[in-house]
């Protein structure tokens, strides 16, 4: 059965405080008549029985009391009506003037959410509401500093990693670049053949540097989530990896969930830190990409036909696997991973998908 709406005036009346707190002047008001009205009432009897105590108390309503009101309330509606507009008129203006306070409060939070904490609640009134303005202020305050605190610690991993990388790979390719080329002027002379050969392999490795930096730099470029989300996303630096790579991707998605945006970041970085692994390592010629959403959690699987390691091995941490685990670790997912010598090697991450999303995603 179909629940019928209330009507319009109703939620008006009971979704706005400025209209509640009116109607609740106006019933204080008319209680406080009401009952002014029943102790004079219950008064005059008692008067009116002690100076004619011969009459029953019907024949003094009757006979005194109902004369009396049909003379008197006239008058008392006279009285009553403008307190009534009164009381409702100043209601009203407390009623507004709190709730521009409270919309004081809500557009300096909506800015907040927006990221701009420039904005700060401004309330010289002394009593609660101001008292909380300054509390959230405080609150602001804390949060963006932790944002920074965040976004600096942000940066220096990603240098970290970033030096880490050039170390591992351009630094090492340019440096046996080098000898090669010095191998070839000693040798140019004696072995014409051996210095080409020289200069050659050296050909290559700077080739190969070239690549690497190429992939850094695809790398550090900032994530931009558009209207596709995090899959338009994924698709989308697959098509430029490809090409530098030579490696082909195949991205498969199940599902679809809208994940907040810091969860989307932390996962585009560890999907490009698992194609930087396996362009750097593998010697793969293709790489299958999974996506599967459902109502609790994210499933990403990447794996590729490369090479393979063996994972209990000291060089697995030259794989980049700590910093991608600490990733998945800090959405509070997990990282599993399966390799074997010439068997490829594959990485599953599970991700929970936060409640407040899973609800908007029910409700939709």
């Amino acid at each position: 059965m179909n629940q019928v709406p209330p009507p319009y005036l109703s939620r008006i009346i009971f979704q706005k405080v400025r209209w509640r707190l009116t109607l609740s002047y106006l019933l204080v008001t008319l209680a406080s008549i009401f009952m002014l009205s029943w102790w004079g009432f219950v008064a005059g009897i008692i008067y009116l029985q002690r100076g004619n105590p011969s009459l029953y108390l019907t024949e003094l309503i009757v006979q005194k009391i109902l004369p009396a009101l049909s003379t008197i309330i006239p008058s008392i509606l006279i009285l009553i009506v403008p307190a009534i507009l009164v009381s409702a008129y100043f209601g009203f203006l407390t009623a507004r003037w709190i709730d521009l306070r409270l919309a004081n409060l809500r557009e300096a939070v909506q800015y907040w959410q927006r990221g701009d904490f420039s904005v700060k609640v401004s309330d010289q009134t002394a009593d609660e509401i101001s008292t909380f303005g300054q509390e959230l202020n405080t609150m602001a305050r804390d949060l963006e500093h932790l944002l920074q605190a965040r976004a600096d610690l942000a940066a220096l991993e990603e240098r970290t990693h970033l030096a880490r990388d050039l170390h591992d790979s351009v630094k090492q390719q340019i440096t046996a670049a080098s000898f090669q080329v010095g191998s070839a002027s000693a040798l140019l002379e004696q072995d014409q053949n051996a210095a080409r050969s020289s200069l050659q392999e050296a050909e290559n490795l700077i080739h190969a540097a070239h690549q690497e930096l190429n992939s850094i730099l695809l790398e550090l470029r900032p994530v931009q989530m558009k209207a596709g989300g995090l899959v338009r996303a994924l698709q989308e630096y697959t098509q430029t990896w490809q090409r530098q790579n030579d490696i082909q991707v195949v991205l498969e998605s199940q599902g679809k969930t809208k994940l907040p945006p810091g969860l989307q970041q932390e996962i585009f970085r560890f999907f490009q830190e698992a194609l930087s692994n396996v362009a750097r390592h593998s010697q793969a010629s293709e790489v299958q990409v999974g996506l599967i959403f459902d109502d609790l959690e994210l499933n990403l699987s990447i794996e590729d036909n490369g090479c393979g390691f063996d994972p209990n091995s000291v060089t697995t941490q030259g794989f980049g696997l700590k910093t991608m685990r600490e990733r998945i670790t800090r959405v509070g997912g997990s990282l599993t991973l399966t390799s074997r010598p010439g068997g490829g090697t594959r990485l599953a991450a599970r991700v929970p998908i936060p409640v407040t999303r899973r609800e908007q995603t029910n409700a939709s």
